[in-house]
């Protein structure tokens, strides 16, 4: 036991230490250290960032108290005083920041000017409820007494629901006001657009009077502003605004999207004057007119938003205020707010928590420095916690810089420099921690070399933590790999998750290998010592740098039989027994909605086939008569086996509803589970290796829905709960059986690592297409500001569209855009976040690389320093999955598995045939082409995909965007090269030109893809299938059109002949159609995506009188 000779009780201290040096140690030694000096233990309160912190910090705490009271002499003062502490331990507050100023508030309510029944840090449910109900009250009250507002709005080209992702933002930082720099005055845009205008005209006229290679980019938004002049005639700055957006959507300051051989054409050349056009003549008219414009019209439009939603923000303020509704970050401005303003109660809390001690300072609050300043003061008046000194002895601050990860939850490294820059100038002392007690030498001496140049960076030098070398406490002889690489093998195409599933093989079999190897004796020999003595398990740590493809990991080590488990995934709402399970509780609770009931009868707990759903309906079932049993007569007119599948699928929905009327979410979950099976059906599914993660969903389901009741939700809030998070709006984490147990591979992304270690970790998931999401505000903490520019869409669609001038472009004398500044802060934030990841080995690191793309990808910038230290790769352990990993008992499905098993096969011989509405009486289904080589049917279902968007939501945007229609050819499985997504984007700009496009959106019914079914009564029955591409009814006539994407050569055809089979397919489309809707169908046509060209004809009752041809309109 150390003596308290050098102990400095008095002394405040700024702590660095840097990763594994044992910053919580060190906070625990000078709480007992206190302690032993004469300190109550009452006096002490230590701030942790977790509550999980909390609970360690307060049983290690414990134990050095324990081993204190055991090592020192029995009789001496500092025996007694431990033994005192040990029985009064509870007395001291260990806990979190917000658990802290809750306990302040609720002790002094009324001073805080707050309810005495406050709700202390509302769940992020209650906060994004009481958000809404702020946003659509004020938006209501705007429309009701100052609809001029709200006018004002829409002429700028903005509704109030663009602005709901804006009102939320503005709200996550309250305390700073939003920057705003706009011109006085309404911009004039009429000479910009004149000048945009003009040049339209002059680079219209130079294109080729026909396009054999189709229109790029360019011509595309020239076609546009057209059409937006005339229809519009640009007469409102918002119109002239938009025409000036088409060319800044083609075009920077240096080139523009101009492909130069769409510009050559069989009679008019313009090949050489489109390389004007795209080096100088566009980009010179965005850069001189076009861009300094729109700079100003979309800091205006800014400045006209902010003074719309900041009313909407204070009134959720007051709100909150109002009904003593506190957020986490409203328990902290109160708290400070308390303490400032109120110097009798300040001296009266610093005499009841006389010592603070703060751990994970880096990533706290920088309303946490405000407080812990106030709280510390010698002066209780003093109100600008930058100017307050603190008292003797009555903080110690220990943080790490370096690891400062979480700016986007309101850390500021800024204000972590400051606070330790003020605790040494007012006489306390700044202390550094280098000794590393983790990692073994060898990492320590290659993160040394990584990270001592990655954070050496001038360009980031303003923004980044200084880096000081570890200095390793477990040295070895320098001869052992504490760092190996995996090289993964080049995928076509770059596709993330294909290259995601071979590193994850590799990972997988390596820990399968190693712990099978390490129990056996074979490890010691390919792997040094490490394995020497057995591998459990839990000694792998698996680490990405995004959530987005944990799953691919966590199913790799499921396929080996490996246990793990899996934080920040967010993948509930991925579980099929919860959908499920939304399914039947939305037909319970609303048994007459017949969607809701189709989709309970077609999931996995009825397992009812369209065919089934079709005879029930023939026979007179109702689908929004559930909460009834099945009449007689229905049940007598199907098969048995239907017949009884309906009548335990109605009876199980009764019961469920019963339940549901009978008892509350939080009693009756578990109890519906089980009568459903999902819990023994998710642990014994046909894959056994989904078991523990499929049950696991169920058992993490259970507690979300106790956790929702606990908080007072019925079951229509649980519903909406439960939908939301099958939806994907609210992001909830799985489990696996094995979370929580002793021995499993974990498996987290990097920003969930914090505090944790394992003797082996690997970086995995080495390649993303994504740079990450933009950058969409910038906090100026010194001016108290928050400049946060208007974004619109989401995902990788996610855009700044009308940011404040100095976001693009510096301003008022500054060195940089405000993006630019935030930039930079992002760009060195990431190298921290390489340093926590790296820096969690013990024994060993490996680092999955791909060299196919060494500057791209999460852990690209360690590639250089493993190649300089000539790091080697990773063996490849030929390991067969283990055969001890203990299995649950399975419960007795044999004979019900048999049963399902034998009713299937009974379903499976139907009393009827099915074909496809283009078979008839054909043997085989319709197959033709307009050439002999098309683009393929992945490509084919892309375009599909994308028409079908543009008619059910009515607009044309995104899906015209490159981005898009990218993306859509990824998940469809067709390439996606830049011909590729040019071609598809140019098939959809062509249709949304055509006149169909306005016959559609002038139709007072629209269908798109739609799937149809009908009887044919034959002596066997059949029951033809098919899906109509586009389907529209005007002036009470139908219109069916099939979308072709075949390849076109040489000139479109005219006409198509009766016996095409192409026709032959339409007619029979009209049969079906007018079967099902019982309405005639007036015309047919094809739209044949690689021309732009559309074919119509007239349907007649007859066979092959059906005939195509091009309308002149068209």
């Amino acid at each position: 036991m150390p003596t308290l000779s050098a102990f400095e009780p008095d002394t405040n201290f700024f702590v660095r230490a840097a990763a594994g040096s044992g910053k919580t140690t060190a906070l625990v030694a000078r709480m007992v250290a206190l302690v032993r000096s004469g300190v109550p233990v009452e006096d002490l309160t230590a701030i942790t960032f977790t509550r999980k912190a909390a609970g360690e910090m307060s049983k290690r705490f414990y134990e050095e108290l324990r081993r204190a009271q055991t090592a020192l002499p029995a009789e001496g003062p500092q025996r007694r005083r431990v033994t005192a502490a040990l029985r009064d331990a509870q007395q001291a507050f260990i806990g979190t920041i917000h658990a802290f100023c809750a306990r302040l508030l609720r002790e002094r309510p009324i001073a805080a000017d707050l309810p005495p029944g406050f709700v202390a840090g509302l769940e992020d449910r209650e906060e994004r409820e009481l958000r809404d109900r702020a946003w659509q009250d004020y938006l209501q009250t705007v429309r009701a007494d100052r609809p001029a507002r709200m006018e004002a709005l829409t002429s700028l080209g903005l509704e109030p629901e663009d602005l709901d992702a804006y009102f939320e933002r503005l709200c996550e930082h309250p305390e700073l006001d939003p920057y705003v720099n706009a011109p006085d005055t309404v911009p004039d845009l009429t000479q910009a657009a004149a000048a945009v205008r003009a040049e339209l005209d002059a680079w219209q006229a130079r294109r080729p009077d026909a396009l054999p290679e189709g229109r790029d980019d360019a011509m595309q938004a020239f076609d546009r502003a057209e059409k937006l002049i005339a229809q519009t005639g640009v007469e409102t700055p918002a119109q002239r605004a938009e025409l000036l957006e088409l060319f800044a959507g083609v075009a920077d300051e240096e080139s523009a999207d101009v492909t130069l051989k769409c510009w050559r054409g069989p009679h008019t050349d313009a090949y050489d004057w489109a390389r004007t056009l795209r080096d100088e003549h566009l980009p010179a008219l965005v850069r001189d007119v076009v861009q300094p414009a729109l700079r100003r019209w979309r800091a205006y439009v800014h400045e006209e938003v902010v003074a719309f939603v900041r009313p909407a923000v204070e009134r959720f303020a007051s709100l909150r205020q109002a009904e003593g509704r506190l957020t986490f970050h409203d328990l902290l401005a109160c708290t400070r707010d308390l303490l400032r303003d109120h110097p009798g109660l300040r001296t009266t809390i610093q005499e009841r928590h006389p010592r603070l001690l703060v751990d994970e300072f880096q990533d706290t609050d920088p309303l946490q420095a405000e407080l812990l300043f106030y709280l510390t003061s010698r002066n209780p008046t003093e109100t600008t916690w930058t100017d307050c000194r603190p008292l003797p002895g009555s903080l110690f601050i220990v943080g790490d810089d370096k690891q400062s990860i979480y700016r986007f939850r309101r850390a500021d490294m800024e204000v972590f420099e400051a606070v330790g820059e003020r605790i040494e100038d007012t006489g306390g002392e700044a202390v550094m921690l280098t000794k590393n007690f983790r990692s073994l030498d060898v990492i320590c001496d290659w993160c040394d070399a990584a990270f001592g140049a990655l954070f050496d960076d001038a360009d980031l030098m303003d923004r980044q933590a200084t880096y000081t070398p570890f200095d390793p406490q477990r040295t070895t002889e320098r001869d052992v790999d504490g760092v190996r690489r995996i090289n993964l093998d080049k995928v076509r195409g770059n596709w993330g998750t294909d290259i995601a599933a071979q590193d994850a093989g590799r990972i997988a079999r390596f820990i399968q290998g190693a712990r099978d190897g390490g129990r056996s004796g074979r490890g010691a020999d390919r792997h040094g010592a490490l394995f020497a003595g057995g591998a459990d398990y839990s000694d792998f740590l698996i680490l990405t740098r995004t959530k987005s493809r944990l799953s691919v990991y966590a199913e790799a080590l499921a396929e080996r039989g490996i246990p793990y488990t899996v934080t920040g995934s967010e993948d509930l709402g991925e579980a099929a027994e919860l959908k499920a399970l939304v399914d039947l509780l939305t037909c319970a609770l609303r048994p007459d909605d017949e969607v809701a009931c189709v989709a309970y009868l077609k999931g996995p707990l009825v397992g009812a086939s369209d065919d089934d759903l079709y005879r029930f309906s023939r026979a007179g079932g109702e689908f929004g008569r559930m909460h009834e049993p099945v009449p007689a007569s229905v049940l007598e007119a199907l098969p048995h086996e239907t017949a009884q599948r309906f009548e335990e699928a109605f009876g199980h929905l009764r019961a469920a509803r019963r339940r549901l009327h009978e008892q509350r979410p939080g009693v009756a979950i578990e109890q519906l589970i089980d009568d459903l099976g999902l819990l023994a059906g998710a642990a014994h599914p046909p894959d056994a290796a989904e078991g523990s993660l499929r049950a696991g969903r169920v058992l993490r389901t259970i507690t979300y829905v106790q956790d929702l009741a606990a908080q007072g939700l019925g079951w229509a809030e649980v519903l909406d709960e439960l939908q939301r998070v099958v939806d994907g709006e609210e992001e909830v984490d799985g489990m696996t059986l094995e979370t929580g147990g002793d021995d499993a591979v974990r498996v987290m992304n990097v920003h969930q690592a914090k505090g944790l270690e394992a003797p082996v970790v690997f970086l995995a998931d080495p390649y993303s297409r994504s740079g990450g999401p933009s950058v969409r505000r910038h906090l100026r903490r010194e001016a108290g500001e928050l400049v946060a520019p208007i974004v619109q869409g989401s995902g990788y669609r996610e855009r700044v569209t009308h940011p404040p001038l100095g976001w693009e472009r510096p301003v008022d004398g500054r060195d940089e855009s405000f993006r630019e500044s935030e930039e930079r802060h992002e760009a060195a934030e990431e190298r921290r976040l390489l340093y926590v990841a790296a820096t969690r080995a013990q024994n060993l690191l490996v680092v999955s690389t791909y060299p196919e793309k060494p500057d791209d990808g999460p852990w690209a910038p360690l590639y250089p320093h493993l190649d300089a230290a000539d790091v080697p790769e990773l063996g490849r352990p030929d390991a067969e999955p283990s055969s001890d990993r203990p299995e649950a008992p399975a419960p007795a499905l044999t004979d019900q598995r048999a049963g399902r098993d034998a009713q299937l096969e009974a379903q499976s011989r139907p009393s009827y045939r099915t074909e496809s509405v283009t078979d008839g009486d054909r043997a085989s289904p319709v197959r033709s082409s307009l050439a002999s080589e098309g683009y393929g049917e992945a490509f084919g279902s892309a375009i599909h995909q994308l028409l079908e968007q543009c008619v059910r939501t009515g607009r044309p945007t995104p899906w015209t965007d490159e981005s898009v229609a990218a993306s859509v050819l990824e998940r469809t499985g067709a390439e996606d090269t830049p011909d590729a997504v040019e071609r598809a984007t140019t098939m959809v700009q062509r249709f949304l030109d055509s006149r169909v496009w306005g016959r559609v959106q002038g139709a007072d019914r629209v269908y798109a893809e739609y799937p149809i079914a009908h009887a044919v009564r034959r002596e066997t029955p059949v029951v033809r299938r098919g899906v109509i591409d586009l389907a529209w009814r005007a002036d009470g006539r139908w219109t069916l059109v099939d979308h072709k994407t075949d390849r076109v050569q040489g000139r479109p055809p005219e006409t198509l002949s009766p016996d095409h089979a192409y026709v032959q397919q339409l007619q029979a489309y009209a049969r079906a159609w007018a079967a099902v809707v019982n309405e005639p169908v007036a015309e047919v046509g094809l739209w044949l995506a690689d021309a732009g060209t559309h074919l119509f004809g007239e349907p007649t009752g007859e066979e092959h009188s059906l005939s195509l041809g091009r309308r002149a309109a068209d």
